[in-house]
């Protein structure tokens, strides 16, 4: 029974100690950085400010978190312009890997 007990308690130390390392990608660190921490949009690289800033003006942005999309690291945007609520996906070199348009239709 303590064999068994130890066994267990050995693996899930591992399985911990494997996801804050990275190297369990789905386990929510990105480089050292729980997915989904919300960021400034002066905390994230000058490359993925500027997208951020093209991309919302004349909107607001109202959120900024890290993410993983398509199994890359990113910021995920959010964005309120014209009426419309996006979010955006955007690669620490600026590059925009994805945008996709809340459906906040309250007429179901």
């Amino acid at each position: 029974m303590n064999r068994i007990v130890a066994t267990i308690v050995v693996a899930a130390l591992v399985v911990v100690a494997s996801a804050l390392s990275g190297l369990i990608p789905s386990a929510g660190l990105l480089n050292g950085v729980w997915a989904g921490d919300e960021v400034s949009l002066d905390q994230v690289p000058p490359p993925v400010k500027a997208t951020i800033e093209r991309e919302s003006a004349g909107g607001q942005v109202t959120g900024i978190s890290h993410a993983r999309e398509g199994g890359e690291a990113a910021y995920a945007v959010r964005i309120a312009k014209d009426g419309q609520k996006t979010t955006m996906y955007v690669k620490s070199d600026g590059a925009v890997l994805n945008r996709s348009e809340a459906d906040d239709d309250d007429d179901d």
